[in-house]
Formats: C-alpha cells, sequence, structure tokens
C-alpha cells in the first residue's frame, strides 16, 4: 500500500457552514452567491495547491536527473581510460608462461 507524500487543499470545497453555532446565518442576504464565491475561492485555493505540490515533483525530478548525468559523466570518464588502457595493450610485448601438462 503506497504512503501519501503530497496532499492537496482544501480538500472539500464547498463544506462552510453560513451559519453559526446558535443557528444565526452569518449571510443575510446572497446566500447562493456567498456559497459559490466561498466554492470558487476554495477551488483555487486547491489550485494553487495542485501547482506547488507539482513544482515540488518537477524539482526533485530535476534533482534526480542531475544525479543521473553526473553518474553518466563519471561513469564516461572512467570508460575513456579503460579504452585508453585497451588501445595502449601490445599482447605481443606480454610474457606467457609455459604450463607443463602431465598426460592422464
Amino acid at each position: 500500500m503506497p504512503f501519501i507524500q503530497r496532499i492537496v487543499e482544501p480538500i472539500y470545497l464547498s463544506r462552510q457552514s453560513l451559519h453559526k453555532e446558535e443557528s444565526a446565518s452569518v449571510v443575510t442576504e446572497y446566500e447562493l452567491e456567498a456559497v459559490t464565491n466561498n466554492t470558487l475561492s476554495n477551488a483555487l485555493r486547491q489550485l494553487a495547491s495542485l501547482v506547488v505540490i507539482a513544482n515540488d515533483i518537477f524539482d526533485d525530478l530535476a534533482k534526480q536527473l542531475q544525479d543521473v548525468s553526473e553518474r553518466a559523466t563519471k561513469l564516461r570518464t572512467r570508460i575513456d581510460l579503460i579504452e585508453e588502457k585497451v588501445s595502449a595493450f601490445d599482447p605481443k610485448t606480454v610474457t606467457v608462461r609455459k604450463y607443463n601438462q602431465l598426460s592422464v
């Protein structure tokens, strides 16, 4: 089961009550417009949260790609050194030991 790394907030866009605890209305007129404005502002907050999360994801991705690039550069350097050694190697200059083979 995957664990949650990032949370988009607000989760519920239109769950704010327009009444106080004593059942007195906070908005006396234009309740529908108040609900619409509240929902729209929460949707904008949610989109802003999503943008921040996307930016975080792309920053992580850029860091990982930079690490891969550095590793590839180090590996290319090692390969170049080995290639130089292999091209400079002359097998005719290497002495080969002779083994006495016993016949079975």
